[in-house]
């Protein structure tokens, strides 16, 4: 008895995609393997985040960039643009509310108090990097999910301050 299977090239390749069912036409690879790393570290953060209220946060950006994620065609564009735009809306509430929740500690904050505030600060820099590699290679992400990407980076560092002020209260 052998347990020996063929070799697939990758979870992501077509033929592991199609063996399970899940094949799909992406329209921009750019734009999914972006967003898949995203939703990657979006996932690695909220496992080492102390609060409750981020690891919610989190968990919501990751289904929002799953959601980005799904094959839509031309039909569902409206749709996916009108979510976007919605959650685009969360995404400026959520930092107010955050930024009022946790007390100001002076003109200079400095990453690394705790991990979890260390990993969203890198995923605040990552998310802005990869908004503007979408800008330069001219994706067919649509405005609003490039918008969406602009306006998440400042959210992280947010919940960075958050997390951290959760964590250490006296500092």
């Amino acid at each position: 008895m052998s347990f020996h299977q063929p070799d697939l090239e990758s979870r992501g390749s077509q033929d592991f995609q199609v063996l399970h069912g899940q094949a799909t036409q992406r329209a921009d690879p750019l734009l999914d393997d972006l967003l898949l790393e995203l939703n990657a570290w979006l996932g690695f953060a909220r496992a080492c985040a102390h609060s409750a209220r981020v690891q919610a946060v989190l968990l919501d950006l990751q289904g929002d960039l799953q959601r980005m994620r799904e094959p839509s065609p031309p039909s569902r564009a409206q749709d996916l643009s009108s979510f976007v735009a919605e959650r685009m809306r969360w995404l400026e509430e959520m930092r107010e509310a955050l930024e009022h929740e946790r007390p100001y500690r002076g003109s200079h904050e400095f990453p690394g108090d705790t991990v979890s505030g260390a990993i969203l600060d890198l995923l605040s820099v990552m998310t802005r990097r990869m908004g503007q590699e979408l800008q330069k290679e001219k994706t067919q992400a649509g405005p609003t999910v490039r918008e969406y990407l602009k306006r998440l980076p400042t959210l992280l560092f947010t919940l960075a301050r958050y997390e951290e002020a959760q964590a250490n209260p006296r500092r």
